[in-house]
């Protein structure tokens, strides 16, 4: 049987990513209003250069959700 995470643990991750996405917006703002390139042009350059190693992200990262929403307990 499965044990309950702790909610600490829990409420930490969330805001880990939670603030994560807050700087990323911010940074998009304050790149738009500096009129430079936006976050999203630069990862379309990235993942131009690097097209293998974004493709294994995409899916490492597909198969996290995956198995994080439909995992069945057994």
């Amino acid at each position: 049987m499965l044990e309950q995470a702790p909610k600490d643990a829990v409420v930490f991750v969330g805001v880990v990513i939670f603030l994560t996405l807050l700087l990323l917006v911010l940074s998009d703002l304050w790149l738009t209003i500096t009129s430079r390139p936006p976050i999203g042009a630069w990862v379309t350059l990235w993942a131009r250069r690097y097209p293998a190693f974004a493709i294994a992200m995409a899916l490492v990262a597909g198969g996290l959700l995956g198995h994080f929403y439909f995992a069945t307990s057994g």
